[in-house]
Order: C-alpha cells, then structure tokens, then sequence
C-alpha cells in the first residue's frame, strides 16, 4: 500500500520537473519571438516545438499532462508577454500544443519509448511524426490569418518549416542529452565530453565566421564540418552541430548580418532560404549518422558473439575451420590453433595443416578430403595430430560444402574437436570393459567348474545335459549318457588318506577326458561319481566311449590302482533329463551288484 508520504513526493517531483520544463519553454519562445520582431516578424526557427516534443517524449506517462499544463501556460504568457492580441495568443498556444500531442502520440503508441535515432526505422518515425504534427499546428495557426490564398499558403508554409526546424534542430539533441543523463551505464566518460566540447568549439567558430560577414561566404563549411562531426560523435555530433549552426546563422540573420541577411530578397524568402539551407544540414547528418550509429551496433554485436564464439570453443575444445580449394586457402578460428599448439600470428596453408597430422593417418585424411571435393559430400574422421613440441593429440573433425565457387571449386566448412582426453577415457572404459568381461568369464568358469578336478561341475553338466535334450526333442536326434564311479574309493580314503584319494579324482577325471570325443563333457558329479555326456551318440557309440573310459582308467598309472563301473543310457523319445539320468543311475548300480569294472546298458 502507497504511503501518503510518498504520494506527496511524487506529486512534488512531477510538479518541479513540470515547472522546470515550462520555464525552459517559456524562455526559448520568448528569446525566439523576440529575434521574429526584429527580423520583421519573420521567425525562422521555433526551438519550443523541439523542447516540448523531447521532453514529452523522456517524461514518464504520468507526467505527460503535467508538462503539457506548465508548456501550455508558458506559450500563452510568451505571446502576450511580446503583445500579440489574447484570441491569437490562444490560437497559436493551442496550435503548439496539439502539435506536440500528436507528434507524442505516433512516436509513443506502439512501444512507449518514442525515438532513439540509433536506426532508419526510428528516424523514419520520428520525420513522420514531426512533419504530421507540424502540419496540424500551421493548419490551426493559419485561422489567424486573413483569407487571402497567397498570404494563407505563404503563412501555412512558413510555420511549417518554422516548427519543424525547431523540432529537428532541438529535439534530437535534448532527447540524446536526456536518455544519457537517465542512464548511468551512458554516461558520458571525461575523455569523450573533452572531445565533443572540442568538434562543437570548432563548428561554432566556423559557423560564426561564416554567418558574421557577407565577404567570403562559405556557406559549405559549416555543413562540410556538421558531416565530420557526425562520424567523430555520432546521432549527438549530427544534433548539436546542425543546433549550433542554427543558433548562429539565425541569430545573425536577426541581426541583419551574413550572407543571408545581405541577399537582395523579402525577409520571408531570406527566412525560407535559411531554412532550406538548415533542413538540408540536417538531412544529410542525421541519417548517416543514424546508419553509422546502426553499424556500429551491428559490429558491437557481431564482435560480442565473435567473443561467446570463442569461449564456447575454448570451453568445448572446438574449432572451425574454411577451406578454399580454389584459392587453396585455410581459415582457422582461435581455438584451431590452440588445438594445434600454433601461434595465431602465421595463417596456416594447406600443405602445413594436412603435415600436422600424423604420419600413420594422414593418407586417411588426405583420402576424405579428396572423396568429399570429388562427390561434393561431407566427411568425418578421427585422426592424430603432432603439435611441434611433439605432443600427440586426438581430434575429431567434420566438413561439409560450403559453397561452390563461380571457377567450379569447392569451399568446405567445418569442426574439430580435440578429444584426446575423450580417447583416454575409451580406452580406460574398454580396458574396463575387458577387465570386466574376463572377470565374468572367469566367475562363469568357476562357478560352473569342479574346484578338484578341473572339469565341469554338477550345475554346468546339468546345464549342458538339459541343453543336449532340448536340442534331441526338437531335431531328433540321439543323445546318450554314461554315469561311472570308482570302485571301493571309500578304502583308498581309508587306506591311503584323503590327500592320495584327491589324487586319484584328478587322475580319474584326466584319464577320462583324454578318452572323450571333441563333442562330449565329462562332469563331477559329487564324490566318486562322474557323468559323460555323449551327444549325437547311440547306444552302440556310447558303450565304445565308456568302454574306452574303463579300459584307460584300469591300465591308467594310478597308485593305488582303481576301476569304474559304467552305467550308459541312450535318450528315448519323449524321455525326460531326470528320467534319463535315473535310468543310467539304475545301469550303474547293476555293474556294481555283477562284479564292478564293468559297464551296464540301461534297460
């Protein structure tokens, strides 16, 4: 909620600021209606219209009314104060009032910040709204005036170029004064007013003696210097040298000196001739220096990205880099030669950038360079390249066409990426990839091996079995088992100890294995008990391979010396792995109750 304090300084500040507008109004529209009586009531030059305009234009919305009131008393007191009759000091009050309304409100109703000369869209705006808001002005003016077309048209004309030199000399000036004023990051530094001071001293001693002797009128040396100033200070060089030139040659024609005031012609010619000279001051400043003004915002802006440009390739490793085939030119951006560990002071050629690579993947570069102009394509590879001190780095570029140029050559346009730290950690992570994969192959393998014997362990036999099944229900295929443990083990544990028994499981398991085709496993089972898998093998195959398992073993050199039973079974159709195994189970129990070292086919 609004304190009443606050409400009170507000209304006191706008109150101030009102009146401090109204005196600079009334003060400039006195000074020039009285130069207008002694230059026989011609005025050339209505600098009230120019203040009005610019301070409505810098004032806050809710201000506007106030300066309106206070301009409006100060026209009205100005005119009577200089004895013109209440009726036309009324009329030509209101013809510059509404003329600065109307000019506020075209320049105001789309953004609300009026005219900042800093590029042609503005000017146009603001040449727009001046010259409707003048004419308004000279149409309510001209009711004043006695109906007779010459004197009408000669009045409407005048108050127009009047008004609106007064508005195109003062405003562009009190607008630019007043934004840098409001703006502290704008503020003006020392060094820079010292060099304004300086153009705008120049420019009024050169108008002065232009404009104060009729001998050598050089007429084009204030305009000469107003367009030197323009390119040293801008919008403001090209306001204040024209508002200068102003005040000096209007003052003299007042006087009735000058080259001006010497030309044997009426007072309102010589008035609208030194307003035609003035206009054309202006337009030929103050566009141009709008369009240096825009050019410089435009370089301002692309050196700004230039500079974000740099930091993001600084940050990201990446740089570009142009390729003229034609001209057999390369372009690189900063980073390029960073990457390169070059200085950016010797511009590289085609023949020193392709050498920068390494001599094992130059040829590859050379080959996607070549196949990319040839087939007019793009291209991307990874390569090597040698800094001078000898550094290898790795790098990441891609090209694409550019453009064609008129002779049939190409122009590529691309990247490259250092990404030697990004390599490193490839290959850390592949290390770790490998390390990874070894480990588990290696926990697969002793998970799924007999920690004894070196062979596969129960779960891996049943695994393998389950899939040798699965492999013979689907294809019809045989497959057979054969389940064997060694005879009275329990005697050689007893006997000889555990650490000879352990001994004898290895011996066993190694006979075996040695006795197996390429396409069988053996398995440990648990204790004694082993289990030869026997895929694609028949009855008639299968008691070959265990018989051969039992005859190694039983001449095999073991101490102590042992023998196996052999139980063999021969998958039938529809047969389960349990039922499979049960049978062999039961074919082995058989040999052992018929005499052990022997093997017994499962019924």
């Amino acid at each position: 909620m609004t304190r009443p304090i606050d409400s009170v300084a507000r209304v006191a500040r706008s109150a101030i600021l009102s009146m401090v507008s109204g005196c600079a109004y009334f003060g400039a529209a006195f000074l020039s209606l009285t130069l207008t009586l002694g230059n026989e009531g011609i005025a050339t030059l209505w600098p009230p219209s120019g203040i009005l305009l610019a301070v409505l234009l810098l004032a806050p919305r809710e201000r506007i009314a106030w300066h309106l009131a206070t301009a409006t008393i100060a026209a009205l007191a100005a005119n009577l104060a200089i004895g013109n009759p209440p009726l036309t000091a009324i009329t030509f009050t209101c013809a510059n009032i509404c003329e600065a309304m109307l000019a506020t409100w075209m320049l105001r109703r789309d953004d609300g910040r009026g005219t900042t000369f800093l590029d042609q869209r503005d000017l146009l705006r603001f040449g727009s709204a001046t010259i409707a808001g003048t004419m308004l002005s000279a149409t309510i003016a001209m009711t004043t005036v006695p109906a007779v077309p010459y004197r009408l048209a000669m009045f409407w004309l005048s108050w127009l170029s009047t008004d609106l030199l007064g508005i195109f000399v003062v405003a562009p000036v009190v607008l630019i004064f007043g934004r840098t004023l409001y703006r502290p990051r704008g503020r003006t530094a020392p060094a820079s007013f010292a060099k304004a001071l300086a153009v705008f001293t120049a420019i009024a001693v050169i108008s002065t003696a232009t404009f104060a002797q009729s001998s050598y009128p050089p007429l084009f040396a204030p305009m000469l210097a107003v367009l030197l100033t323009v390119f040293w200070l801008g919008p403001l060089g090209a306001a204040g040298g024209v508002m200068i030139v102003a005040i000096v040659s209007v003052t003299a024609l007042a006087l009735g000196i000058g080259p001006i005031a010497q030309d044997d012609i009426a007072p309102l010619e010589r008035s609208l001739l030194l307003q035609c000279y003035l206009l054309t001051t202006f337009a030929a400043s103050l566009p141009i220096a709008t369009l240096l003004a825009a050019r410089d915002r435009l370089l301002s802006r692309l050196a700004e990205k230039m500079r974000l440009l740099e930091l993001a390739e600084s940050a990201a490793q990446v740089g570009h880099w142009r390729l003229d085939t034609g001209k057999q030119l390369v372009t690189w951006s900063q980073e390029v030669f960073r990457i390169h560990g070059l200085p950016d002071t010797v511009p590289p050629t085609l023949v020193s950038a392709l050498e920068a690579y390494h001599h094992d993947d130059r040829t590859m570069v050379t080959e996607q360079i070549e196949r990319a102009i040839a087939s007019q394509t793009g291209f991307e590879f990874r390569a090597r390249i040698v800094r001078p001190d000898g550094e290898a780095r790795h790098v990441f570029s891609r090209g694409e066409i550019d453009r064609i140029n008129s002779d049939g050559s190409i122009c590529l346009f691309g990247i490259i990426q250092d990404v030697t730290v990004q390599v490193a950690h490839e290959t850390l992570l592949n290390d770790a990839r490998l390390q990874a994969e070894e480990a588990a192959r290696l926990a697969t393998v002793m998970a799924e091996t007999d920690q004894l014997t070196g062979i596969a362990n129960r779960r891996r036999a049943l695994a393998v079995l389950d899939r040798a099944v699965s492999v013979s229900a689907a294809g019809g295929g045989p497959v057979s088992i054969a389940i064997f443990d060694i005879d009275h083990f329990k005697q050689v544990n007893d006997r000889y100890g555990h650490a000879a028994g352990d001994m004898v499981l290895q011996r066993v398991a190694h006979i075996a294995a040695a006795e197996l085709r390429k396409t069988d496993l053996i398995g440990r089972f648990g204790g004694e008990e082993f289990v030869l898998l026997l895929p694609d093998a028949t009855t008639a195959t299968a008691l070959q391979v265990a018989e051969r398992v039992r005859g190694a073993i039983e001449v095999g050199a073991l101490r102590p010396s042992v023998t196996i039973s052999v139980g063999v079974a021969e998958r039938l159709p529809g047969e389960t792995v349990e039922a499979l195994l049960r049978r062999a189970d039961q074919a082995l129990y058989v040999a052992k109750r018929e005499g052990r070292n022997t093997l017994r086919l499962a019924a």
